[in-house]
């Protein structure tokens, strides 16, 4: 069947004492990703309310960057003794370097195989200070370690580049870097969206990420399009200030020339100016494809996925609560439609 974009409206009804406890209805959107069916609720108006919990403290930023400056494993003064070397049969040299980027094993493995790249000298950058650049100099250094590591094992075939930007994503190193992950397995969300996209294709006889580039490309959540990238709000979003990118061209990273991802850490950068304007300083993202190596073009994409957190500002507060990490349900508190119409001016 077709790429349907369904939502259901509910209301929560209560007397609110912001209004002298008159009658409230507050809408609820129970929206359904058109490809995997997980669900998403979307609290439509909520926004101006949460958004402060986005919002960092620059101080606070400040304070913690320039605490952590001084025994920073990944500061040019201890960078080459404090970090890891791959084995030879990876690199004779140990790492691998591209422009500012340098790259080598995670110290503790998250992956069968997992490395960290240092994206700058300075120990601290705001988030529009990252892209395009340095982030396209990381994963210039990214495919490089990916096609060693293919050649090592045939079998390592799911890769992603994933960044997690300050405390609240995740990061335990303030200094900017990001992470590149492979095994014989698939990650828990390629695994769905590889199943999901190849029974699409069964059923329609098309390639769903195309399919959806269609649907969305005059959309009120199309954002732009940078060269074979297009970059758009997801209908049913896991998260607030959630961006994606798909490239129409490309399953496979290892079909990717160093110049393809230059769209790529373009609209990133984008996407991060914005976060900056926003005043975020936490977010998370993620680069995927299929299978390295097998042909999957004709049911799949490469994609970018990006995401804002909560703010670096005390009292410090998750973002992920009951609702997602044991309810497995998504959150967002602003309607992708919004998002997309701010984003919009950044992309032209």
């Amino acid at each position: 069947m077709p790429i349907k974009l369904r939502k259901e409206v509910r209301f929560a009804e209560l007397l609110t004492p912001l209004k002298d406890y008159a009658t409230e209805k507050q809408p609820i959107e129970h929206r359904y990703d058109p490809l995997t069916g997980r669900e998403t609720v979307v609290t439509v108006g909520r926004f101006q309310y949460v958004k402060k919990n986005f919002e960092s403290d620059k101080q606070a930023v400040s304070d913690v960057a320039e605490h952590t400056r001084e025994n920073c494993p990944f500061c040019p003064a201890r960078l080459e003794r404090s970090t890891p070397k791959f084995p030879p049969n990876i690199t004779a040299e140990g790492k691998f370097v591209a422009g500012e980027s340098v790259l080598f094993p995670s110290l503790f493995a998250h992956m069968d195989y997992n490395a960290v790249a240092v994206l700058s000298r300075e120990h601290y950058l705001a988030p529009k200070e990252l892209a395009p650049e340095r982030v396209y100099d990381a994963f210039r250094a990214g495919i490089a370690y990916l096609r060693r590591i293919r050649a090592v094992n045939s079998q390592a075939l799911y890769a992603s580049f994933m960044g997690n930007y300050f405390p609240l994503s995740g990061s335990s190193i303030i200094h900017p870097h990001m992470h590149v992950i492979a095994s014989d397995l698939p990650f828990q969300l390629l695994r769905e969206l590889l199943g999901r996209s190849k029974e699409y294709y069964s059923e329609n006889g098309s390639n769903y990420w195309l399919d959806l580039i269609d649907e969305e490309q005059n959309s009120e959540r199309h954002v732009g399009n940078i060269q074979e990238t297009v970059w758009l709000t997801p209908f049913a979003p896991s998260n607030t200030y959630e961006v994606w990118a798909i490239d129409k061209r490309h399953s496979d990273l290892l079909d990717m020339g160093e110049e393809d991802f230059k769209p790529f850490a373009e609209g990133l950068g984008k996407v991060l100016s914005f976060y900056q304007d926003e005043q975020l300083s936490c977010f998370n993202f993620t680069l995927y494809s299929g299978p390295m190596g097998e042909d999957s073009s004709s049911h799949f994409r490469v994609g970018l996925r990006v995401l804002g957190r909560f703010g670096y500002k005390p009292p410090y507060v998750s973002d992920i609560w009951g609702l997602q990490a044991i309810l497995m349900e998504g959150e967002s508190y602003e309607a992708p439609e919004e998002l997309a119409q701010k984003l919009k001016k950044y992309f032209t």
